[in-house]
């Protein structure tokens, strides 16, 4: 006999609709794209489908390998035609799609007898939904259901997203105070859930946040200039491989070529006048965050659920950072809602969908996936 199944849906996940040939980023680009084990075998097995297989790389990861489709050098999904047509669909079927490809940006997460919907800001329709939202993103809940009580990844989760949508605290030290959160869990050696949440409900308490706040006061202190520089070759980094992706060259042309002239001790006064006017944003970029936490932090393994925090925190680095440019450049000095908008969505594909390849970059960079507290922190707090 089946388990009857529980589906829960974040906001608005009913509104989303595919605008086709209206959007601007093809769902075929700049990102790495996952075969399901289900359909990586069903070409493995059938004769005429074999070939898909030499556009396929394995990755073996934490505890579970992956496939994924092999990008061409611009960041092109393989089977795109010039037609912006899939060949897998015109020449086989769509039920030889990948999971990933059928239901994207919808994103599923199975708990038990839950099933949880949530979307993707990777793609811009759902982000401009997100952007007409006034009030705060969350998962509908059912309270006859108990999974979130059951499961020591989900508490840890529902607790980050109280944080991320407390008020009064700016956004970045929200980020530090979740990100401190989930390091000063990995140090504990002996954590039962009980002491899973007794930790976790220190978290409640405005007295604790406010002590932990005080904590990060020096770091708002540290060398502005070098740690823009900082964040400024992170930015050239990580984008190096992505600025001639089709859909991201027009955003990322100037501005990239911008950071490799600019002169950073020259515009520390404008950083912070741009941080005033980027407030304005706050609730489009803390729901984002939000709905990237329901998705993706759901690991009962609590070194990937700090990867995946980590993730969203370098994705916000380079959001700031990008617009930043942006205003920069822009004679007006304004921030335009649309930049935030596509911003998010271009680094939610260079930094959510391809974590793969940015824990390479990690790794060779700072040789851990696990970037150190202090560095983030001044990272943030600049």
């Amino acid at each position: 006999m089946n388990k009857i199944e529980n589906i829960l849906k974040i906001k608005e996940y009913d509104k989303f609709k595919c605008i086709a040939d209206k959007c601007n980023f093809t769902c075929c680009t700049g990102w790495d794209i996952n075969v399901d084990t289900k359909t990586y075998n069903k070409w493995r097995e059938n004769k005429d489908l074999k070939y898909l297989l030499d556009n396929v790389r394995f990755i073996k990861g934490h505890g579970k390998n992956k496939f994924l489709i092999k990008k061409e050098t611009n960041g092109v999904c393989p089977f795109l035609s010039n037609e912006g047509l899939c060949n897998i669909v015109t020449d086989h079927g769509d039920e030889y799609l990948s999971l990933t490809c059928r239901s994207f940006p919808r994103i599923e997460n199975d708990f038990e007898d839950v099933k949880e919907l949530t979307l993707s800001c990777s793609c811009p329709e759902v982000v401009n939904i997100i952007s007409h939202m006034e009030e705060k993103i969350y998962i509908e809940s059912n309270n006859s259901l108990s999974y979130i009580e059951d499961l020591g990844c989900l508490k840890i989760r529902e607790s980050l997203v109280n944080i991320l949508q407390k008020e009064d605290i700016r956004i970045e030290n929200k980020l530090i105070l979740s990100y401190d959160m989930l390091f000063n869990m990995l140090d504990n050696d002996d954590l039962t859930y009980e002491n899973l949440i007794e930790f976790l409900d220190n978290y409640k308490s405005k007295n604790y946040i406010k002590e932990e706040l005080n904590k990060y006061k020096d770091y708002e202190n540290k060398d502005t200039i070098e740690y823009l520089k900082e964040v400024n070759s992170l930015f050239i980094d990580i984008i190096e491989n992505y600025r001639n992706v089709p859909s991201f060259k027009e955003a990322l042309k100037d501005i990239y070529k911008f950071t490799e002239e600019i002169n950073i001790e020259k515009f520390v006064k404008n950083w912070k006048e741009f941080k005033d006017l980027f407030k304005e944003y706050d609730n489009l970029i803390e729901n984002c965050i939000v709905s990237k936490v329901l998705s993706s932090c759901v690991s009962d393994d609590l070194e990937e659920m700090i990867i995946s925090f980590e993730m969203i925190i370098l994705e916000y680095l380079l959001i700031r950072h990008a617009v930043f440019l942006r205003y920069y450049i822009n004679i007006k000095k304004e921030i335009s809602i649309q930049d935030v908008k596509d911003y998010i969505v271009i680094f939610s594909r260079i930094i959510g969908n391809n974590s793969e390849a940015v824990i390479e970059f990690l790794l060779d960079m700072y040789e851990s996936e696990i970037l150190e507290f202090d560095y983030i922190c001044s990272l943030i707090l600049i």
